[in-house]
């Protein structure tokens, strides 16, 4: 699952590998996913892209931005692998591939669930309303992301719904999810299931200190051990709370592994409260 530190990462890969280079080739759909989720159809996504050279990429929460210079856009975001290879080594399934000048090519697989979209920001913006707020979201990792600003986007001052809810969903931190949030809160020594208004004015010091902290590690290491990046390798962030880890790595108890608010939370019941 791309979230926001895979995003910032795969978007400075790609800068630095795609600025300049032309598309010569896309293929759109060639193995069919029933949640690949497109904005346009596949033949005008193929000739939107064909010819056009990236100006930049960026990332936006957890959308990964192509740019060109007409003013249109190539988005990807949620569940896809993305490998930037030899055109000799194309595979047989893919949702979208861009073929370059170089030889080269991008090749975008939709795990569970993924979406590809294309237009400029303004229209997209209208029409999409996840991606309008994954762009206009303020940056964690940014200076404009203050305490008073954490307490307000996740509402932790009005007192009501757990932790999880008021960290991870309902984009109220576009591009933090499930994911990220099991290392944030075993880092701020919180459980997800606690409710907000068991929350000391410390307590939320923490979780603030704790969001910025973890995510500046997953971004330094080059992204989280449970993503590949463009050349198919892992990230270098050692994920502490995660399906393959049984035992608290502080603590050595067992870990709790339970669904909850549609997925998973994973956590130490003796480190967390």
């Amino acid at each position: 699952m791309i979230e926001l530190p895979e995003a910032k990462v795969l978007a400075t890969q790609a800068d630095k590998l795609l600025r300049g280079r032309k598309i010569i080739d896309v293929v759109v759909l060639q193995s069919p996913h029933k949640l690949c989720w497109l904005n346009v159809e596949p033949k005008q996504l193929h000739e939107s892209l064909i010819n056009k050279t990236i100006t930049a990429v960026k990332s936006s929460a957890h959308y990964l931005r192509f740019l060109f210079a007409d003013g249109n856009e190539l988005f990807v975001a949620e569940d896809l692998s993305i490998e930037y290879k030899h055109e000799s080594n194309e595979s047989d399934k893919h949702q979208l591939m861009l073929r370059f000048d170089n030889e080269f090519m991008l090749e975008f697989k939709v795990k569970m669930y993924g979406f590809i979209g294309y237009g400029t920001s303004e229209n997209l913006a209208k029409k999409l309303p996840y991606y309008r707020v994954a762009i206009e979201a303020i940056d964690p990792l940014s200076a404009a992301f203050t305490y008073d600003q954490f307490v307000k986007v996740t509402k932790l001052d009005q007192q009501s719904g757990s932790i999880k809810q008021a960290l991870a969903t309902d984009q109220h931190i576009p591009g933090l999810g499930s994911g990220v949030l099991q290392d944030i809160l075993f880092n701020a020594r919180i459980a997800p299931k606690r409710k907000v208004a068991t929350l000391t004015e410390q307590d939320k010091q923490k979780l603030y200190q704790a969001v910025i902290e973890t995510l500046k590690a997953m971004v330094s290491s080059n992204g989280r051990d449970s993503y590949n990046l463009l050349d198919g390798t892992p990230g270098g962030y050692h994920t502490q709370m995660t399906s393959r880890v049984f035992e608290c790595p502080r603590c050595h108890g067992p870990l709790t592994k339970e669904a909850y608010l549609g997925g998973k939370v994973i956590y130490c019941p003796n480190c967390q409260r």
